[in-house]
């Protein structure tokens, strides 16, 4: 008896869970129920009725309004001066360096400066043997002194008439001769006194008291490094824009803490096509003599440059076209083609259709079309606000 009451509970359970979806589910069930007269067709189909209105308000809504407005972040654009800082390399070399050597082969009888001696233009070095161009001056101050007694003669034959014209021409040509042979002698010997030809500081002198020497031997180096001229090259877009005079910040790599001002001294007249550059040589003041020949410097050049708006990287495209921004001009999206000039971390310099002060586009670029309207985020809708009561919008 038991069972069949478990049974006929669980039947009952299954035909009101049967009924209920039947309800819920069977098209046409409401309609039915209310024919056998258990329900009310219509308030069944009284909320899709209360549904229907919402939705046809909302379709209406928006189809007042067209399309919803693209909702974008802008940012102004900006300038930047490109290229206006220039660094280069230089090595410093002495504003006037030679090396010394004889004129003539023989052997050093005395040397009279030693390595590192400040010497002055002129100033004698060291000497050679010179017996025999001694020698060879008294010889020819003899004969120069003959030449002149027989000039002498011959002007008062002239003078008397007791002498040829041919005869007088030949002892004329005899005197310029000998004055000719006498200084030739003077010269030979003076030679053999090797001279400072400039100023400046001697090096390291490998030579002493009699070696032999030939006209290949380095006697002495001499260098007048009182003002240093530093070389160094610049890229083929700054040829224009540095002259002579400009002034040119260095610092020396074995003392940076010293800052350095030198003055552009002279311009190559032709840029490298190998490299894409042009040389430069600028004159650094080196009274003190603390900088030394051969030593590099980094040179610096403040330059006007040139000026180009500046955008967010985030705002640069790519297309068919080549690179390209959006900016908002009046509420709508307009396509400004730009060419990349220079890229970095906090800005893009680009030249093209695009002006410093534009807002341009940074977020929000997918789907942007030329001419659709667009919503700065964050900003009120204008619709919106114009579509309020007076008292409500000073409220």
């Amino acid at each position: 008896m038991r069972g069949f009451v478990k049974q006929v509970a669980v039947a009952g359970l299954v035909l009101v869970l049967g009924f209920g979806l039947w309800l819920k589910f069977a098209p046409g069930s409401a309609a039915m129920l209310e024919k056998w007269g258990m329900g009310s067709a219509q308030g069944a189909a009284a909320p899709e009725a209360k549904a229907a209105p919402a939705q046809g308000a909302g379709a209406a809504g928006r189809g007042g309004r067209g399309p919803r407005d693209a909702v974008v972040v802008v940012q102004p654009a900006g300038s930047a001066v490109l290229n206006d800082h220039v660094s280069a390399l230089g090595t410093a070399a002495a504003r006037a360096s030679v090396t010394v050597v004889p004129r003539d082969a023989g052997r050093l009888t005395e040397v009279l400066v030693a390595s590192g001696a400040q010497v002055a233009a002129g100033q004698v070095l060291a000497r050679l043997d010179a017996a025999a161009e001694a020698i060879a001056v008294d010889k020819a101050q003899v004969a120069y002194d003959d030449a002149m007694q027989s000039l002498e003669r011959n002007a008062a034959l002239v003078k008397a008439k007791t002498v040829a014209a041919s005869q007088a021409q030949a002892v004329e040509l005899a005197a310029k001769v000998a004055e000719l042979n006498l200084r030739t002698a003077k010269q030979d010997l003076e030679d053999r006194a090797i001279v400072a030809p400039i100023g400046g500081v001697v090096g390291i002198i490998d030579v002493t008291a009699g070696s032999e020497v030939t006209t290949q031997t380095v006697i002495a180096r001499i260098e007048d490094a009182s003002v240093l001229r530093v070389d160094f090259y610049l890229p083929e877009r700054m040829s224009g824009q540095v002259k002579v005079g400009d002034a040119v910040q260095m610092v020396a790599v074995a003392r940076p803490q010293e800052a350095l001002t030198a003055k552009v001294a002279a311009l190559d007249n032709q840029v490298d096509a190998a490299s894409g550059s042009f040389r430069v040589q600028a004159d650094l003041e080196n009274a003190a003599g603390i900088l030394r020949p051969g030593m590099a410097l980094t040179v610096s050049l403040q330059m006007p440059g040139d000026s180009f708006v500046a955008v967010n990287p985030l705002s640069v495209l790519w297309g068919s076209g080549g690179a390209y921004v959006w900016r908002m001009v009046d509420g709508k999206a307009q396509k400004a083609n730009v060419r990349i000039v220079q890229r970095n971390t906090e800005a893009v310099l680009v030249s093209g259709d695009l002006a410093a002060g534009d807002q341009v586009i940074t977020e929000g670029l997918d789907g942007l079309k030329e001419g659709g309207a667009v919503k700065v985020f964050g900003a009120a809708d204008p619709a919106a606000v114009a579509g309020k009561p007076a008292a409500a919008a000073g409220n």
